[in-house]
Order: structure tokens, then sequence, then C-alpha cells
């Protein structure tokens, strides 16, 4: 299991302000937003190098079911008395259908149950928010939520010492549906105790028009496996007259932008850590090659064809849009963005596929996929209520709405759970199958190191975006990466890690 690089680590008085206010990112990788993941996802957790098997060739697409099914009543059960009022903190994703379906299922039991609720939205990007500064208070002042389904990182939690474990709870579910997704693992289990338990994985990565591209004599799963391969494509499928640009990711201060960011630096071979999680490396020759190729996407006219207008101010929801609008045929996203189409209807909806990272020059993948989640906190009050509450929103017959509702988004975090014919009637979560299983699960922005909430700060700093801001200004590149490199020290050293 992995451990964090904290452990045993003083942490500086600037550290610890800084942990109040850190947000949780661990997949970016599969940003929706990541993660990334990874997460992170937390995200999930992110990964050893390991080169992840390329999805598996299409099936014919099943047909829509885009209308949700309707939760399934709760089966009796024993009533579970709760004090004052029930209250959840529920992740606002980026599927207002998916949130509803939740939202809903979550007040039925509640009013089989004869409680008195109330859920709270968190928004699902946090960058710069005080989500753990507002915890901290909450737990400090005896007032915790009952539970929280978020993407919370469990470092963060734990060393704010607000987490509540959830052993029993994850060993039940274990032996009833099987081993938890690697990546979940990955960020919820952290010296030797879950503090987590998964309640959905997530779909994420990159997603391809295939009819946009077929049209130009591009084959999406074999002409897509190298960066090169899709700079050129989307330069060739571009028809601005026609509102058609093939390249719609942004290095904007956002998820999905740091997630681009960090996925180039690694597939040219640079980390911000070394193996010991102590050491930052961003600043190395293999990065600077990296972000190099990326800014001349943004700054070489060669390119400007493929660049939808405004892409550089885009925030998360932007890329969806563009997307459900017909007028990006490649992105960087969460699976919200294919669910959306299929509860909608979109007409395309059919071609939209999810790919494999693309190959840089090392040849190696790296990706995995996070999850969603319940967390405990200290000092609960209604803690049978939540277990209650959790078991009811794991069993097949609340899942299987949930898949039907966010189809090719929510995946199963247990590994029984991904043979039900529901889960396996969608191409994408066909495809995506062997990224969720990949191992050992890829560690997002520590790579190479273990997770730590020092890497965490990183992300939740926006390291990435403000460097590539600066190139984009004009900053010579190898100065951006060494001032981000620098900055990386800081955080590190901050949080009582060697950093050089």
């Amino acid at each position: 299991m992995p451990h964090s690089a904290l452990t045993g680590s003083r942490l500086s008085r600037r550290a610890v302000l800084r942990l109040s206010a850190l947000l949780a990112v661990g997949s970016v990788l599969a940003a929706c937003a990541p993660a990334a993941e990874p997460t992170p996802t937390p995200a999930p957790a992110k990964p050893a190098a390991q080169p992840t098997p390329t999805p598996a060739a299409a099936k014919p697409a099943q047909p829509a079911q885009p209308t949700p099914t309707p939760a399934a009543q709760p089966k009796p059960v024993a009533k579970v008395p709760v004090k004052g009022k029930f209250q959840v903190y529920l992740i606002d994703d980026y599927h207002p259908d998916h949130n509803a379906h939740v939202k809903k299922t979550i007040e039925e039991f509640a009013k089989a149950q004869g409680w008195p609720i109330e859920i709270s939205p968190v928004a699902a990007f946090l960058a710069g928010a005080d989500i753990y500064q507002k915890l901290l208070a909450v737990v400090q002042a005896g007032d915790p939520p009952d539970l929280m389904i978020h993407g919370l990182s469990v470092r963060q939690l734990h060393q704010l010492g607000i987490g509540e474990p959830v052993d029993d709870i994850v060993k039940d579910l274990v032996n009833k549906y099987g081993k938890v997704m690697p990546g979940s693992e990955a960020s919820l289990f952290h010296e030797g105790k879950w503090w987590g338990v998964p309640f959905y994985g997530r779909t994420g990565g990159y997603w391809a028009r295939r009819d946009v591209f077929a049209k130009h004599g591009i084959d999406i799963d074999k002409d897509l496996e190298t960066w090169d391969q899709v700079r050129e494509a989307c330069l060739k499928v571009s028809d601005p007259a026609n509102k058609m640009w093939g390249w719609g990711m942004t290095v904007n201060r956002s998820g999905d932008g740091e997630s681009l960011v960090w996925n180039i630096i690694w597939h040219w071979g640079g980390a911000l850590t070394d193996e010991s999680g102590q050491i930052v490396t961003l600043y190395s020759p293999e990065t600077v090659a990296g972000i190099k190729w990326l800014a001349e996407v943004y700054l070489d006219k060669k390119w400007e064809k493929m660049l939808p207008p405004g892409v550089n101010s885009w925030t998360d929801p932007s890329n969806n849009e563009a997307f459900l609008a017909g007028t990006i045929a490649f992105t960087s996203n969460a699976g919200t963005l294919y669910a959306k189409a299929v509860f909608d209807k979109v007409p395309f909806w059919q071609e939209i596929k999810v790919l494999s990272v693309p190959y840089g020059p090392i040849r190696k993948r790296f990706q995995g996929a996070s999850s969603n989640n319940f967390y405990l906190f200290k000092g609960v009050k209604n803690r049978d209520a939540a277990v209650a509450l959790i078991q009811h929103m794991m069993s097949p017959e609340q899942q299987r709405p949930l898949w039907k509702v966010s189809q090719g988004y929510v995946i199963p975090p247990f590994r029984k759970m991904w043979d039900d014919p529901i889960v396996r009637e969608d191409e994408n979560n066909r495809r995506f199958e062997p990224i969720a299983w990949t191992e050992p699960p890829f560690r997002g922005v520590a790579h190479r190191g273990p997770l730590s909430a020092a890497a965490d700060a990183v992300s939740r700093d926006n390291v990435a975006t403000d460097m590539m801001g600066q190139i984009l200004k004009g900053k010579p590149v190898e100065q951006a990466v060494k001032e981000a490199h620098d900055r990386c020290v800081k955080i590190f050293k901050e949080f009582g890690l060697k950093g050089e």
C-alpha cells in the first residue's frame, strides 16, 4: 500500500495553514475538472509508470438509454434514529442530471427512514477554495456533516486530524462486491486504514469524435497513438469556417488545463519528484522539451487554425459546452461529457469515444481512474445512519440506475460489479476498463514518488497552468519551468520535505 511521504515529518506553521485551505485534486488526469484524478482523483491516485493496454476495439454501439431509470424503492430496513437533522455535503458534479439523481436517491432513503435531512452542494473543482478550512472549522466546532460525497484527499484530512476511519464499511463492501479499483485503493487506504468509501468510479481522459476524424481518413484507434499524431490530426480536421476546431483543450487555470500540462510533462519523461517523493525534479531537459512542444500549440502560427476562439480563457465547463455543441473534435475531460451527451440525446453521442492517453517520446502511458467517495469526520453524530445510507447507495438496486443516468461516466469501484450487463453494454465502459484496472495505479502529480500532501498542494496551487500562463505572455520556457520548479521546492519545504 502506498504511504504518505509525510509520515514522521514535521510540518511548518505555514504548511499547517496551507493544509487548512487545500483542495483535493486526486486524479487531475480525469478532470471534470479530473483526474486525476489521479486526483487526482482523487484521482486517482496516480500510478507507477506502466503502459496501459489500448482500449478494446469498438463494438457496435448499443441503443441509447438516456432516460434515467427511477431509483428502486428502498427495501424495508430497520429504522436507524438520528439526532437532529441528517446533514450531507454533496459534490456538485458536471452532470446536472446525475446530481439530481443522487440527491433524490438520498432524499428518498431519508424519507423512508423518517429523517429530517439537509443536503448542501459542494463544487466539483475547488482550486483555490477553502473547503478544508471549512471542514476543519465545523469539526472543531463539534458540528461536522454526517456524510460527505466528494473526491477529497484523505492525506489532507489525516494531516488535519479530522477524518474518520471507515475500515468496517469498506471491508463489508469488499466481501460483497470484490476488490476495490486500484486508483481508489491508492487514494483512500492510508497508513493501514481506509479513510473513505468508494461510491462510484469515474471515466475520464481523452475523447474524440470518431465521425469527424473518419471523414478525413483518420482512425482514432490507430492514428492518434502519439501526441505528434494527435496534433497533426487535429489540424487536419479543423474547419473554422464551419465552426469545427480539432484541438479543444486549454492550458488556462482549471482542472482540465492542469491535467493537460502534467500529461505532457510525464509523457516527455519529466516528473515532479524523484522516487523518494522528497526531492523536486521538475526542472529537467525532459520537462523543458515537453513544455516547448505544448507552447508551440498555442504560440506557433502553424497550429492557429485548430484552436477554438478564446481557448485560453476557458474554464472547466467550457470544453464540455463546445464539445456538446459539436464544435470541437478532441478534448480531455471526465466522462461527464459523454454521459451528458447520452442523457440529452446529442445526435452524435454514439461517435464520442474515450481513448488512452497518447504516447510521448518515452512510449509509456501514465493514466488511471479516480472515484468520488463517502467520507466521515471526527465527532460525527449519526454514524450508524451514515453507514446505513452508504450501504443503501452501494446496493446493486441503487447502483444500476446511477450507471444508467451517468452512462459512460460512472463505473463501479468494485470488481464484481463490472460483470453487470448494464455496465458492459456501453462501449466506452469497455474501452475504459483496462485503464481503470491498471496495476500498479498511477500516482498523478506525485509521480515518481508516493502520494503526499505536498504534491497535492502543487496541484491545488495550479503551478502547471500558472507556468503556462507566463509562457503565453512571453516568458522563455526554460525560465518559466525553473521558476515553477523553485515554487514547488518551496512548497515541499513547507511540508517538512527536503525539496532539493
